[in-house]
């Protein structure tokens, strides 16, 4: 019941935290190996990419703050345009990290091009991903629409 009181506080931004913070993460962690040693090879196609050429700490610490913004912001807006900022954080992240997750199994040998046993695994793996998004954002929707009325 903890969970359900906690989402219940601001249900259309806990729709989106789970891609987000995936996201955040596979950002981080596919890094290729030169990110390590000198920060100005980051790769990212967001304006995340100047926060993780400074560090990959500044890049933690925006993500933090961008979490906090848009936490009070979500609790401030009225429909319509929650929703569509939910919708669209939701399709955003979901697009943003599952493209971080198929960088990273091409790197560790889950998906390999040319072996079919590979690819419907990665894809497979990739839709329980999205029906976990799926889930949780539809958990929120409800709990958002419970309160509502």
């Amino acid at each position: 019941m903890k969970i359900r009181h906690l989402i219940g506080r601001n249900p259309l931004y806990f729709a989106f935290f789970f891609p987000a913070l995936m996201d955040g993460i596979v950002t981080v962690v596919g890094q290729g190996k030169n990110y390590w040693n000198d920060f100005s090879v980051a790769s990212d196609a967001s304006p995340a990419y100047y926060f993780l050429l400074a560090s990959p700490w500044l890049f933690i610490f925006g993500s933090v703050v961008w979490f906090i913004f848009w936490y009070w912001l979500l609790k401030k807006l009225k429909e319509p345009l929650n929703l569509f900022l939910m919708f669209l954080f939701i399709a955003g992240h979901s697009w943003g990290s599952s493209s971080w997750i198929m960088k990273i199994f091409k790197e560790v040998g889950v998906y390999i091009l040319g072996s079919q046993t590979s690819i419907v695994f990665a894809w497979s793996l990739l839709i329980i991903y999205f029906g976990l998004i799926a889930s949780m954002a539809t958990y929120c929707m409800k709990i958002y629409m419970e309160k509502r009325n």
